[in-house]
């Protein structure tokens, strides 16, 4: 086979000189138009009347206060900013030299940046002699500080400290805990326009995100891209030997043409018949790369890149244009996919694939990639795919251009494995030389030099213990260099080292890591080696070569010196300063206001508490209780708890701690605010009944205003109008003709059961989301009667509304943040337009029809209307009333209030029951008793003794709400105690519910015996039981909410009998009201 000559000409990302464009002064001819101005100024007159301005020794008084304030608020800004940029980087320096660690000394401000950036630049600036011994130009300064403070040292990434590892132990210890040591955050926002998907992800969003992937680069996949690796290879070969075709070699800069390989076998495995489209995705995230680049280079402003400049609007414009292209192809193969069409040949129909087959395997859409997230994994495809390969490809054919043994070498194994047939992935896998010498190739010339983590918490890293926030770096182009792994000969070439394998030389280290380590070792190595080896086996095939005498040998790394290439100057420096004294102005005043806030207002407010005999815990400053209270809850929540009903330490373990450790009445804190828990009857008994003393506390997160506003949110004068206008809505008699409501929606429910029992007669059936459909069910037909169907819409919005903001209020709350038009922000209000338009649109149609004569008073929102349309007929006055907004807020409390209510109760009535089947037995007997088998009644309801009894002792275990908040907006007396101005009260319901003193020894069991003789007997006349409040606020919905559920469990219990599954897990927890956290499973027999 005849070979031509093929002459390099190469550079590998070769400097582009930047030539300052010239600007003309114009100084001159400005100062002249200016001063003409002003001349022509002189000749008028400005006549003006004088001011009599006479400053009063207040205002002076005022003016020096404003002067100290000022001052104040400079020196305390000033210290935290010199505490950050000086004091905290030295106690870390001294904490790692404590340890044994040396390192560059910090200097204030920049730390190594500068001497870093300069390095770099001198570095960059000429080429090197051909040698692979890269790293003093590649990384000059990290080589120079690895070299003169050791292989484990640390630098300074401006005032955060940056350690480097190079220890083998340690570095595998890094890539193997993944989920401590995280990537590092921050950098520049702008770089996520080019990829973000799988490297971008952590935690349980990156394993999600690398089970849905891993499928599309399994290596039998990776059998069916051989061809189009092939297509793309020719191409290449093909422009070569055409450039060859006259004198039979001639000199080529190949790297361009490799790049143009690698982007068009990425456009074809990624797209595959939708290649043209993908070559065109491409081009644009080469065209963005450049934008993106252009902008990292220059001094770095947070918010710069939303201005609407040239380079900013090109860049949003193509980011919208390549997200636009990627999801036109997605949405056809998704039509495709429907249609039965499925087209699993590339990677995005892979992809795809695989995503479908895990939401439907999860049968959650949350379980698989959104579109947005598959968008910028195609994305990623380019920017990974053709980076490491292009470079491997590069520095492969430059190494053997300069050693033609080697060259050869491979060449003979390539024609006698394949001869000048068509290279298949058998034979590709059989090349033992070639991967020697990609082996090689890897370790002299990795593709990225060095990888960095972030740790978040205190850390232990082999014998150094490392505090959060520090970044750790390890140096992968210095450990593939080390001469003490790799010996003498460590900057040379010499594939043949990895002739018995990599575990072989390194002695089983981890020393060798070209595509990282750890499960977060690269998704797409055996992509890239097999891509490269087809490339270099074609090559090989065809051509050989040797490096040009115009060769410049000078590698350099892009994105490493891009993040940081700018000099600061002595006026950078103090135009930093100038700022920090600037802003000092404005801060300092407000600092000492949060100090009063968060220390020595709680500190006053807890020696006036303990003066009192009250003991609680000590005040922590900012968080108070709170990260303990979030780290006892989280430790709780993670594990079910024994069938027991004490359950007091897993619902609330905190305040049970609390209320165990410094006794009933105590104090704890909500952040920088006291809660003061109260369990004296008496006291309780005056915090009910005094509702305009003890006013429900505000605050908060207003997203759950979004949910339900109303009577429940109302105080004062507000509250007494609300209530006093829906009070006829749940008078008993009413309640009267909404028992067939809750026979219809029960039956519904029956119904579907008996069809799942209908085969074997029994099953296990996990009954709390039929319980909650149930209730959603009830409140719809009650509350819009006729209008059903559209109730039961808006209570499906509702419902969608509830997770909306659960899911934004477990986030941390900035204040206005849910106005920004964010995805879920913009759900929400929709949801809650939405909702409101649809009652609205019902309201308006009742009140019309009340108008014609024909009024319907049979459901809630009609009982509502006529209550407030009496109320505003009587005073004659519109404001006597409820406005039509008003009566909206009232009609979602509807849906959150009774079905959370009367489901919860059903849910652990039926889990007691089926623990205790002799009471579940009692119950049966005394429904069976009253009704047989017909439709229950409201007057059989009220005579069920068993059946109360059975409900008060669920109540008691298992109230609905576990405790009751209050706040106090001046200073007041509470039995013998004085509490302060916005000092927050608890009610721990659930502790006075199970406490030994009042209920006895088996306060923690099911005994509803103890209420056969009504509940003032059992406690003895105490405010101690209160599943539903208590005094003028006790909740107006009780008697429904009761009706509810007796109707449910006298029905249930005259169709089943059930007892608990051996698959139950008891976890109650709270949401906003006690709940089975997985589920309640009982087994259902068919009576």
């Amino acid at each position: 086979m005849f070979l031509t000559s093929l002459h390099l000409s190469l550079g590998l990302k070769p400097d582009l000189e930047l030539v300052p464009a010239k600007i003309k002064d114009r100084l001159g001819k400005l100062s002249k138009s200016q001063g003409a101005k002003m001349d022509n100024l002189s000749n008028h007159k400005i006549l003006n009347p004088k001011v009599n301005y006479q400053p009063t020794p207040l205002m002076e008084l005022f003016a020096v206060c404003c002067v100290l304030g000022l001052i104040a608020i400079v020196v305390l800004y000033v210290w935290r900013v010199l505490n950050w940029l000086w004091f905290e980087p030295k106690k870390a320096e001294r904490y790692l030299r404590e340890q044994g660690l040396d390192g560059s000394p910090y200097r204030f401000v920049f730390g190594d940046l500068k001497e870093m950036v300069r390095m770099t630049i001198e570095a960059k600036s000429k080429p090197m002699s051909l040698s692979h011994d890269i790293a003093p130009r590649v990384s000059p300064f990290y080589h120079k500080a690895v070299t003169t403070y050791g292989k484990n040292c640390f630098t300074w990434m401006g005032p955060k400290p940056v350690v480097h590892v190079s220890e083998p132990t340690m570095i595998r210890d890094i890539f193997v805990n993944y989920h401590q040591f995280q990537k590092a955050r921050g950098g520049i926002p702008l770089l996520k326009l080019l990829a973000r998907g799988l490297v971008d992800a952590e935690g349980d969003q990156w394993v999600k995100h690398r089970k849905i992937i891993n499928p599309a680069f399994h290596v039998e996949k990776l059998k069916h891209m051989v061809p189009a690796l092939y297509v793309s290879c020719s191409e290449m070969i093909h422009k070569w030997e055409e450039m060859l075709y006259k004198k039979g070699s001639c000199e080529v800069d190949v790297w361009p043409h490799l790049q143009t390989y690698t982007s068009d076998v990425i456009s074809r495995t990624a797209f595959g018949s939708s290649f043209e489209e993908g070559r065109k995705i491409f081009e644009l995230q080469r065209e963005q790369t450049k934008l993106v680049m252009i902008a990292a280079q220059s001094f770095y402003i947070p918010g710069l890149r939303f201005l609407p400049t040239k380079n900013n609007k090109k860049m949003n414009e193509t980011d919208i244009e390549v997200k636009g292209l990627i999801r036109k192809i997605i949405d056809k193969r998704i039509i495709a996919m429907n249609a039965g069409e499925t087209n699993t040949d590339d990677l995005l129909g892979m992809l795809l694939d695989s995503n479908y087959k895990e939401i439907k395997q999860h049968e959650n859409n949350s379980s698989g990639l959104s579109i947005e997230e598959i968008i910028e994994e195609c994305k990623l495809f380019y920017f990974a795919g053709q980076e490491t390969t292009g470079n491997m490809l590069v520095w492969t054919m430059i190494l053997l251009g300069q050693h033609a043994d080697w060259q050869t070498r491979a060449r003979e194994e390539v024609l006698r494995v394949f001869g000048d047939k068509i290279p298949d992935i058998d034979g590709l896998n059989r090349l033992r030389t070639i991967n020697m010498i990609f082996n090689e190739v890897l370790r002299l010339y990795p593709a990225v030099i060095a990888l960095r983590r972030m740790i978040h918490k205190d850390t232990k890293l082999g014998n150094l213990r490392l505090r959060a926030q520090t970044l750790i770096q390890v140096n992968m182009l210095f450990c593939h260099h080390d001469l003490d792994i790799w010996g003498g000969d460590a900057h040379e070439f010499n594939p043949e080292r990895f002739s018995e394998g990599i575990s072989k030389v390194t002695k089983g280290q981890t020393m060798y890591f070209p595509f990282g380590g750890g499960p977060r070792i690269c998704i797409g190595q055996n992509f890239a080696m097999l891509e490269a080896k087809l490339a270099l086996v074609m090559i090989l095939q065809c051509f050989s070569f040797d490096l040009s005498p115009s060769y410049s040998h000078a590698p350099y790394t892009t994105f490493q010196i891009q993040k940081v290439n700018y000099q600061p100057t002595p006026m950078m420096e103090l135009f930093a300063v100038c700022c920090v004294l600037g802003v000092t102005a404005i801060v300092v005043s407000f600092v000492w206001r949060v100090l009063n806030w968060l220390w020595f207002e709680p500190k006053k407010a807890e020696r006036s508490l303990r003066e009192q005999g009250l003991d609680g815990s000590p005040y922590r400053f900012v968080f108070g209780d709170l990260k303990e209270m979030v780290r006892m809850t989280i430790e709780a929540k993670s594990k079910p708890m024994s069938l027991s009903h004490d359950i007091a330490p897993r619902v609330s373990p905190f305040y049970h701690k609390a209320v165990t450790t410094y006794g009933k009445n105590c104090f704890t804190w909500m952040g920088p605010k006291p809660v003061v828990h109260i369990s004296e009857p008496t006291m309780i008994r005056d915090i009910l009944v005094n509702y305009r003393q003890f006013q429900k506390a505000r605050g908060g997160t207003p997203l759950l205003k979004l949910l339900a506003g109303g009577l429940v949110d109302a105080e004062g004068d507000q509250w007494v109008k609300h209530r006093k206008i829906i009070n006829p809505a749940f008078h008993v008699e009413k309640l009267k003709h909404m028992v067939h409501a809750f026979y219809v929606s029960c039956g519904e429910m029956i119904h579907k059961w008996e069809e799942m029992l209908s085969e074997r007669g029994s099953c296990e059936v996990d009954v709390w989301p039929h319980l909650q459909t149930f209730t959603s069910d009830v409140i719809s037909r009650t509350a819009f009667g006729s209008s059903f169907e559209e109730g039961r819409k808006i209570f499906e919005l509702q419902k969608e509304q509830t997770k909306l903001v659960m899911i934004a209020a477990q986030s941390f709350y900035i204040p206005r943040l849910r106005f920004l038009p964010t995805k879920n922000n913009r759900r929400m209000k929709e949801t809650d337009i939405e909702v409101k338009g649809l009652i609205r649109k019902i309201i308006d149609k009742r009140i019309m029809e009340m108008k014609a004569g024909e009024t319907s008073s049979d459901d809630l929102l009609g009982i509502l209307l006529d209550s407030n349309y009496k109320e505003i007929k009587r005073h004659e006055n519109n404001s006597s009333g409820l406005s039509i907004e008003e009566i909206i807020e009232e009609c979602k409390l509807f849906y959150l209030a009774g079905q959370e209510t009367a489901g919860n109760m059903l849910v652990w009535t039926m889990i007691l029951l089926g623990q205790h089947t002799d009471w579940q037995t009692r119950a049966r007997e005394e429904v069976l008793s009253v009704f047989g088998d017909k439709i229950p009644d409201i007057d059989g309801l009220n005579r069920l003794r068993t059946i109360n009894m059975i409900f008060n002792e669920v109540l008691r275990l298992y109230p609905p709400v576990t405790a009751l908040r209050r706040m106090i907006h001046k200073d007041t007396n509470l039995g013998n105690l004085r509490l302060q101005a916005q000092t927050m009260i608890q009610l721990n319901m659930l502790f006075f519910h199970h406490d030994l003193d009042i209920w006895g020894g088996d306060a923690h069991e099911f005994n509803p015996e103890r209420f056969s003789e009504g509940v003032s007997k059992v406690t003895k006349g105490q405010t101690v039981y209160v599943p539903f409040g208590g005094g003028p606020r006790i909740c107006i919905r009780q008697n429904f909410a009761m009706l509810e559920v007796k109707m449910a469990l006298v029905m249930i219990l005259q169709c089943f009998s059930f007892e608990l599954s051996p698959s139950y897990s008891h976890a109650p927890y709270t949401v906003i009201t006690l709940q089975p956290q997985f589920g309640a499973h009982l087994i259902l027999h068919k009576l």
